[in-house]
């Protein structure tokens, strides 16, 4: 199913306003109020925060001032005056690259720092997006019946690995251009080899899928980048 992948840029909207009421006697409360944070993957939601994701709120000196699970950010916190830095992401940002035996998993991350001002309420949105990329493996129906060994290898950076049909592996755009191959061997016994090839302009946040054609006078004909959504 295709999905809306957007460019990896964090999207912010702080709306500071004074309240209508003050307290007779200032406490310089401050509202940090969360309208809408996440995923450029999640579907539209009642809920102000995407429950996929962990928050976290650091201070000027980079420490850690609120931390939430995922599932558990409030819709609003109280701070003190003055800046402060808000991470929304998911909890695997250093785990994403051993996930499902190798292949990797979707990572979304974004920051932004915020201006919490005496007796106001500032709003925050933010659109998280995906911060690695998706390469999948799609072969022609009934292909497994013609072949049924083949062995697709795919490369990026220091990574190696094989896929099955509908498998997909996940990169970061810092692993550069990734490489991919595929060998099959028919019921017969006949093994066959589409062309090597390389794929160089990557963009974290892309779904790249690879199909292959059927060529009758050799088995295989060329192989197809289609671009995807992210996951």
């Amino acid at each position: 199913m295709k999905k809306t992948i957007y460019p990896a840029l964090v999207l912010v909207m702080l709306m500071s306003c004074q309240q209508s009421e003050l307290p007779q006697t200032p406490t310089e409360e401050c509202v940090l109020e969360f309208d809408n944070v996440r995923t450029n993957r999640a579907p539209v939601m009642t809920a102000s925060i995407d429950p996929d994701l962990a928050v976290s709120v650091l201070d000027a000196d980079g420490q850690t001032r609120e931390y939430y699970a995922p599932g558990t950010m409030p819709s609003k916190i109280l701070l003190e005056p003055g800046t402060f830095t808000v991470q929304a992401y998911t909890p695997n940002t250093q785990t994403w690259i051993s996930a499902n035996d190798g292949r990797g998993e979707a990572c979304y991350y974004a920051e932004t720092t915020v201006e919490m001002q005496a007796d106001a309420t500032t709003r925050l949105k933010m659109s998280v997006p995906m911060v690695n990329y998706a390469v999948r493996l799609q072969l022609p129906e009934l292909f497994a019946e013609l072949f049924p060994d083949y062995t697709f290898t795919l490369s990026a950076g220091n990574r190696e690995l094989d896929l099955r049909d509908g498998e997909t592996a996940y990169f970061n755009e810092t692993d550069g251009a990734f490489s991919y191959s595929l060998t099959a061997t028919n019921s017969d016994g006949q093994t066959f080899s589409a062309t090597p090839a390389v794929y160089s302009d990557v963009r974290n946040g892309k779904l790249y899928q690879i199909s292959y054609s059927y060529d009758y006078n050799s088995l295989f004909g060329s192989a197809h980048i289609q671009i995807l959504e992210g996951m």
